[in-house]
C-alpha cells in the first residue's frame, strides 16, 4: 500500500465530515420551516478494486482507503405522510362542516327573548287578549302588529340563508381558484424534481415543497396521491387525474346560482377542458358543496314549513270565526314560504274573533285561536323540531370536529417525530462530526509529518 494512502483517507474523512457538518446546519437552520424533512448523511467506506489485476489488487492486509458520501437522505415515512394527508383532508371537511352548520344556527337564535319562539307564543298571547275583549281597537291592532312581526322574522330567516349561500358559493368558488393554482404549482414542482434526479441533483428541498403543495391540494378537494415509477405524483379526483407529472387540468363551479335553484340545479364541480361533471370532491370542497346543495336548502325548507304552517292553522281557524260586521272570517296571512308570508290585512276589524254571526263582540274563536300554540303539527311544534335538529347538528358537528383536531394534531406529531428537525439530536451530530473532523485533521497532520521524516531526514 502507498504511503500517501494515509493522507487520502484522511481527506475522505475531512470532506465527509464536513459535508455532515454543513447537512446539519441545514437541519438547524430549517428547524421551524413548514413542511421541511430533516436530511441525514449516508455514508460508506471505500475498499479496493472490485476488479482484479496486478496493480489494482490490494494487499490482504489493506486497511481501505476512506470513506465516502453514498446519498443524502430525507427522513421521510410513507405510510406516516399517507395518514397525514388523509387525517388533514378529513379535519378540513369537519371544519367546514361545523362552520356552515354554526351559521345556520345563528338563524335561529335561540333560545332568546326575542327569537321566533318568543314570538310565537307572544302571538298567541295577542289572541287570548282579543278574546278577553273582542270590542278593544287596542287589542286587535297589537295582534295584527305581533303577527308582523313573526312574519318579519321568517322573512329575515329566508334572506339570511339564501345571503349564506351566495357567501358560501363565493368561497366554493375562490377554494376552486385555490385548487387550480396548487394543482398548476404541484405540476411545475413535479416536473423540476424529475429533472433535478434525472441529473443526479439533490431534490430534497424541491421533493419538501412538492410534499407540502400536495397536502395542500388534498385538503382542498380530498383528491387521492399516488407515486409513479419516475418519483412524480399523480392526484386524482373521482378516478379522473386532477394533477399528472407535469400536467394539471382546471376546475370550476357551475350551477346552483341561488338558494331558490339549489334544489333542481345543485352547484356542480366541472373539468373546464371537458366540461364533464367532476365527481369525488372531499375535502373543503365537498363540504362546501354538501353545505350547498343540502344544509342551507334543507334548513329553508324547514323554515317555509314553519311559514306555511302558520299560514294555514290561523286562516283556517280565523275562517271558521265572524269579524265585528258579522262576515265569515277571512285570510290573516298570506304566503306559504318563509320569503312571501306576510299579514294579509291592516285592519283590525278582519280579525275574526266571534264563534257566531250573531254575536260580533263574542270572543270564542281567538280563544281557540289562542291555542294553536299547541296544535299538533303547528308551527309552533315545527319550529321546535327545527330548533332541536340544528342543535343536535351542530353539536355532533363540533364533537366530529374537535375529535378529528385531536387525531390530526396527533398523527402531525408522529411525523414530526419521525421527519422533523430534533434540535437536539442535531447538535449530537454536530458534536460527533466536529470532533471526527478534528481526528481526521490530526491523522493527516500525522501522516504528513511520518512523510516529512521519511522524505527529509532519511540518511542524515
Amino acid at each position: 500500500m502507498s504511503s500517501f494512502n494515509g493522507i487520502n483517507t484522511a481527506l475522505t474523512a475531512l470532506r465527509t465530515q464536513r459535508q455532515g457538518l454543513e447537512l446539519a446546519g441545514q437541519n438547524i437552520a430549517n428547524a421551524g420551516t413548514e413542511g421541511y424533512t430533516r436530511q441525514r448523511l449516508e455514508t460508506s467506506s471505500i475498499g479496493g478494486s472490485p476488479v482484479a489485476a496486478f496493480w489494482s489488487t490490494p494487499n490482504k492486509f489493506s486497511t481501505g482507503q476512506g470513506v465516502q458520501v453514498t446519498s443524502v437522505n430525507r427522513l421521510q415515512d410513507a405510510y406516516m405522510d399517507a395518514r397525514v394527508r388523509s387525517e388533514h383532508e378529513r379535519k378540513a371537511a369537519t371544519d367546514t362542516n361545523h362552520d356552515v352548520l354554526v351559521d345556520v344556527e345563528r338563524v335561529y337564535n335561540e333560545p332568546s327573548d326575542n327569537g321566533l319562539q318568543a314570538q310565537l307564543t307572544d302571538l298567541w298571547s295577542g289572541f287570548a287578549d282579543v278574546a278577553d275583549n273582542p270590542g278593544d281597537l287596542g287589542s286587535r291592532t297589537q295582534l295584527l302588529t305581533r303577527a308582523q312581526s313573526v312574519a318579519s322574522t321568517l322573512n329575515a330567516a329566508s334572506a339570511e340563508l339564501a345571503g349564506q349561500y351566495t357567501e358560501r358559493r363565493t368561497q366554493l368558488v375562490n377554494n376552486v381558484n385555490d385548487i387550480n393554482a396548487a394543482a398548476k404549482q404541484l405540476a411545475s414542482l413535479n416536473e423540476a424534481v424529475v429533472r433535478a434526479k434525472a441529473a443526479g441533483v439533490s431534490a430534497n428541498e424541491l421533493s419538501d415543497q412538492r410534499d407540502t403543495a400536495a397536502l395542500k391540494l388534498t385538503e382542498l378537494t380530498g383528491g387521492q396521491l399516488t407515486r409513479g415509477a419516475d418519483d412524480s405524483v399523480t392526484i386524482t379526483l373521482g378516478g379522473s387525474n386532477l394533477v399528472s407529472g407535469s400536467t394539471s387540468r382546471d376546475l370550476k363551479v357551475t350551477n346552483g346560482a341561488d338558494i331558490a335553484s339549489a334544489g333542481a340545479d345543485p352547484v356542480t364541480l366541472k373539468w373546464v377542458d371537458t366540461d364533464t361533471v367532476a365527481t369525488g370532491a372531499g375535502g373543503k370542497a365537498g363540504a362546501l358543496l354538501n353545505g350547498l346543495n343540502t344544509v342551507l336548502p334543507d334548513q329553508l325548507a324547514r323554515f317555509d314549513k314553519v311559514a306555511n304552517a302558520l299560514t294555514t292553522t290561523i286562516n283556517t281557524a280565523n275562517a271558521a270565526g265572524f269579524t265585528k260586521a258579522g262576515a265569515a272570517g277571512g285570510a290573516l296571512m298570506s304566503g306559504t314560504t318563509a320569503a312571501t308570508i306576510k299579514v294579509a290585512t291592516t285592519n283590525p276589524a278582519d280579525i275574526a274573533a266571534s264563534a257566531s254571526g250573531t254575536q260580533a263582540l263574542g270572543g270564542g274563536n281567538a280563544d281557540a285561536m289562542a291555542r294553536l300554540g299547541s296544535k299538533s303539527g303547528g308551527a309552533d311544534e315545527v319550529y321546535r323540531t327545527n330548533v332541536a335538529d340544528i342543535g343536535m347538528r351542530v353539536r355532533a358537528a363540533e364533537q366530529a370536529a374537535t375529535t378529528q383536531g385531536t387525531i390530526t394534531n396527533q398523527v402531525d406529531s408522529a411525523r414530526s417525530a419521525t421527519s422533523g428537525v430534533n434540535l437536539d439530536e442535531e447538535l449530537t451530530s454536530m458534536i460527533t462530526y466536529q470532533r471526527s473532523y478534528e481526528a481526521a485533521a490530526k491523522v493527516m497532520s500525522t501522516v504528513d509529518s511520518m512523510l516529512d521524516t521519511l522524505i527529509n531526514r532519511m540518511g542524515v
